[in-house]
């Protein structure tokens, strides 16, 4: 009786800490999706500040921004089941250089595919933009380079130039 009892209360315990789990994941899933639809609208509200851009391009902008979101989401994990597979290679294993080479070639393939989305998601923007934002955007563009830059070179040396922060 004792052992039903307390088989009974461990199944309980278990079946609503993975219940917990997963609507604590599910609801990690909708934050991230708001984040990531917040950064959307802040692109979008830049951008029209910076380009001046009419309301219809700002819907266009923001339906490509959504679904470029969606295909970046699986890219991700495929990156990441790249290098979860780096981990689990085994140095000692008598197909280890192969293995690693199969998987040099998905790493490959992935930066290949993000470069030619990259490029495809700046000529889809260019087909929304008019001449003239066009230049304004390559313009800002550059600009943003240019900060990332300083920024790098500014980490890269600390927030004293060249001293040696301790």
């Amino acid at each position: 009786m004792r052992t039903k009892l307390i088989a009974g209360l461990s199944a309980a315990i278990i079946t609503l800490s993975g219940a917990g789990f997963t609507l604590a994941h599910a609801d990690s899933d909708e934050r991230m999706e708001k984040r990531h639809e917040h950064r959307i609208e802040n692109r979008i509200e830049h951008l029209t500040k910076e380009l001046s851009l009419t309301t219809e391009q700002q819907a266009q902008l923001k339906e490509q921004m959504l679904s470029q979101q969606e295909k970046r989401g699986d890219k991700q994990k495929s990156r990441k089941d790249v290098f979860k597979q780096l981990q689990k290679l085994d140095p000692s294993a008598a197909d280890y250089q192969t293995q690693l080479n199969s998987l040099v070639l998905q790493a490959q393939d992935q930066t290949k595919s993000m470069i030619l989305e990259k490029a495809e998601q700046k000529a889809k923007l260019f087909e929304i933009l008019t001449p003239e934002q066009e230049k304004e955007f390559i313009e800002l563009q550059s600009e943003m380079g240019k900060k990332m830059s300083k920024r790098d070179a500014d980490r890269d040396h600390g927030r004293h130039g060249d001293k040696k922060c301790h």
